[in-house]
C-alpha cells in the first residue's frame, strides 16, 4: 500500500522544506503542486526537486496548476495560456520522473455558458494536453471535479467517460478525488462503473457542505470506499489531500496513521 501527500497541503512553507516534511512525517509519495514548485518565493526548479526527491528517498505524483488555469475558457488567449502552463507542468513531471499527472478539467465561466460551445473547448484542450503527455512518456489522470459547483461539467464518470469518447482514446484513466462527490453511495457508484481505469486516489473526509477534511471529521464512509476500491484491485497511491493547521507534525502523521488504518496497514 503506498501513501502520499500533496505539497498544497504544506503551502506555507518552501517546497523543499514541504518535502522534508513529508518524508519525515512517513509517506512514500509526495505529490509536487506546480503552482507550489513555481511560486516565486517558495518554489524551486525541476533540478532541485528532483535532487531533494532522490535524497529524500521519496517518490512523486505531479499535479496540474491550478492559479488562473482556464483550459476551456471562451477566451483564446486565456486558453492558449492555460494550455502552455500545463504542458510546463507535464514536463515537471517527466523530468521528475513522477508516476503519473494529474489533470483537472476545464470548467465553465458562466452558467450561462453555451453548453456545446464550452464542451468543444473542453475536449480540443484536453485532446491538446493528453497527447503532450503521452508523447513525453507521461500518464496523465483527469480528476473528477466539485459535484457541488454548476459550472462544473465533469463530475461523475458517466461525464468522464463522454470525454473519452469524444476525444477517441481507448485509455480512459482518471484520478477519484473521494470528497469532490460529496456522498459515499456516489463515490462506490463510481468506482463499480469506472473500475480499473482509477489510476490514482485522492484521499479525504467530507460533509455535503466541506470538502478536504482530516479523516474521521466527515460524514463519507471511507472504510467501504477503501474495501470498495480494494475490490476493484486498486494497487495505485493513496494521495491524501487535507488541510492540517500549522502544520504540525504529529498532526501530519496522525493522518497518515488514520490512513493507513483503513487498510490495516501497519
Amino acid at each position: 500500500m503506498l501513501f502520499g501527500v500533496t505539497t498544497m497541503t504544506f503551502f506555507s512553507q518552501p517546497i523543499l522544506k514541504a518535502l522534508e516534511i513529508i518524508k519525515e512525517s512517513g509517506f512514500d509519495y509526495a505529490e509536487i503542486w506546480a503552482d507550489h514548485a513555481w511560486d516565486e518565493d517558495k518554489g524551486a526548479s525541476a533540478e532541485e526537486l528532483k535532487a531533494a526527491l532522490e535524497r529524500l528517498d521519496l517518490r512523486s505524483t505531479v499535479h496540474c496548476p491550478i492559479f488562473d488555469i482556464k483550459i476551456a475558457s471562451p477566451n483564446r488567449g486565456i486558453r492558449a495560456e492555460s494550455l502552455r502552463q500545463t504542458f510546463n507542468a507535464v514536463d515537471l513531471a517527466r523530468d521528475l520522473g513522477s508516476r503519473l499527472f494529474v489533470l483537472h478539467p476545464g470548467s465553465k465561466f458562466s452558467v450561462l455558458d453555451d453548453p456545446q460551445t464550452h464542451w468543444r473547448f473542453q475536449v480540443d484542450s484536453l485532446a491538446k494536453i493528453l497527447a503532450y503527455a503521452k508523447a513525453q512518456g507521461v500518464l496523465a489522470a483527469v480528476e473528477n471535479m466539485d459535484s457541488d459547483k454548476e459550472v462544473v461539467s465533469v463530475k461523475y464518470w458517466a461525464d468522464l467517460n463522454r470525454l473519452f469518447k469524444d476525444l477517441g482514446s481507448s485509455e480512459k484513466w482518471v484520478t477519484l478525488d473521494i470528497t469532490h462527490l460529496r456522498d459515499t453511495e456516489q463515490v462506490l457508484t463510481f468506482i463499480e462503473q469506472a473500475g480499473p481505469n482509477i489510476a490514482h486516489v485522492h484521499l479525504s473526509d467530507g460533509t455535503l457542505q466541506k470538502m478536504h477534511l482530516p479523516i474521521g471529521a466527515g460524514d463519507l464512509d471511507l472504510p467501504r470506499i477503501a474495501a470498495a476500491l480494494g475490490a476493484q484491485g486498486y494497487a495505485g497511491v493513496w494521495s491524501l489531500e487535507c488541510f492540517i493547521a500549522e502544520n504540525n507534525l504529529e498532526r501530519i502523521r496522525a493522518e497518515l496513521d488514520s490512513a493507513k488504518a483503513l487498510f490495516q496497514v501497519r
